[in-house]
């Protein structure tokens, strides 16, 4: 694949708008890169963790195609493909890639039709600009996607079996453990965070690995498991990678750091109840331990709908909007750290009906809240039904 042209080469008219928009190539490069943080979750990440790299591809990509044109060449597919070669194995989302692609075209049509003014346009050379651009798309879109083909491909499965090999705790000796790490780019002895991630949105799975690179973290990704082990050089960098985790539309479990890859395979677990400690279709981050009851709930599920079911079983015989309430109201007692009042106002409710709500739960569960005991085994349910219940 080298270089394909258009049906039909680009009207005098048409490559004379191009050059005028290769002239003012850094203004439509901004431009576009705004556009694309505004319309996709995964460029806007890009544009607030490294906006002038942005910046750079759209200059690049448009200069490149505008060029070809105006100069009556064909596309440079090889580019497109390098440049679809490289966003793969950054780990960039294709859809990402390829609705950039169509924002991109949208763009530059626009503009030539900007700057051509209303003189120029009628319906014939309308039709002949979304021609050409829209052909444009499709070429690029096609070179980019066998590009991204060709990676799946060459993924090898060796690399595949050494990251499966560190997450699932099979190798054993020295030797074993440098090799995985050269081969995944890590270092062979250094901090780790293992993270387990879940999209919020099945359509929405930005990449993760590609935003790690641009802020120069390395890390190795599980394909398709969502699994991943992260370098952490400084100790700040456990918040920093939680704050960066928290801007996505994702659900993710982080394991505390830790030294060497023999301690890999139980980090990753831990990372898992922490993923778990979240409701289903919520997204954030937690980490193992931040929380230890909700910690310890997530790691036995059904211990835990055990201690749900002996705890609450007056309660959950109640129709559900009656049994809600009542849960409702406990919940805001707990986060108003026992008090009534600060129940009631969390509730928008006179402080009476909190106490009345709060006797029906005492007189459901045989608990009684001014019981540590009581109130300790009340707080473990309430965690077990809000994980449940996701």
């Amino acid at each position: 694949m080298g270089t394909e042209a258009l049906a039909t080469p680009a009207p005098r008219e048409q490559r004379v708008l191009m050059q005028a928009m290769l002239t003012r190539l850094p203004e439509f490069s901004d431009r576009l890169a705004q556009l694309l943080s505004d319309e996709d979750e995964f460029y806007h990440q890009v544009d607030s963790t490294a906006p002038d790299e942005l910046r750079k591809v759209c200059r690049a990509n448009l200069e490149r195609a505008l060029t070809a044109l105006v100069e009556g060449r064909g596309l440079p597919l090889d580019a497109a493909r390098k440049t679809g070669l490289a966003q793969a194995r950054q780990g960039i989302p294709l859809p990402s890639v390829l609705r950039a692609f169509r924002i991109g075209g949208i763009f530059v049509y626009e503009r030539l039709l900007e700057l051509a003014g209303p003189g120029f346009i009628n319906p014939a050379r309308t039709v002949e600009i979304n021609s050409n651009v829209w052909k444009t798309i499709d070429l690029y879109s096609d070179a980019l996607t066998t590009a991204y083909s060709e990676v799946a491909a060459e993924l090898s499965q060796e690399k595949l079996a050494l990251l499966d090999g560190l997450l699932q705790g099979r190798f054993a000796t020295q030797p074993e453990l440098e090799n995985a790490a050269k081969e995944l780019d890590l270092p062979a002895a250094g901090t780790f965070v293992a993270v387990v991630t879940e999209a919020v949105e099945p359509e929405e799975r930005p990449g993760v690995e590609a935003l790690l690179r641009a802020r120069r973290w390395k890390s190795a990704w599980r394909p398709g498991a969502e699994v991943g082990l992260v370098v952490i050089d400084r100790v700040e960098d456990v918040r920093r990678l939680r704050d960066l985790l928290g801007t996505l539309p994702l659900a993710a479990g982080m394991s505390r750091p830790f030294n060497g890859f023999l301690e890999v395979p139980d980090a990753v677990h831990r990372a898992r109840v922490a993923r778990r400690s979240l409701a289903t279709g919520a997204a954030g981050v937690a980490v193992f331990g931040d929380s230890p009851v909700t910690t310890l709930v997530a790691s036995a599920p059904e211990m835990s709908r055990d201690v749900l079911r002996s705890v609450l079983t007056g309660l959950l015989v109640l129709p559900k909007p009656e049994r809600q309430v009542l849960l409702d109201t406990l919940i805001a007692w707990f986060a108003g750290h026992g008090s009534a009042k600060e129940a009631a106002d969390r509730l928008i409710v006179h402080p009476n009906t909190v106490r009345y709500r709060l006797r029906r739960v005492q007189e459901l569960t045989r608990r009684d809240l001014s019981d540590p005991v009581d109130v300790g085994e009340l707080y473990v349910a309430l965690e077990a039904v809000r994980l449940t219940d996701s």
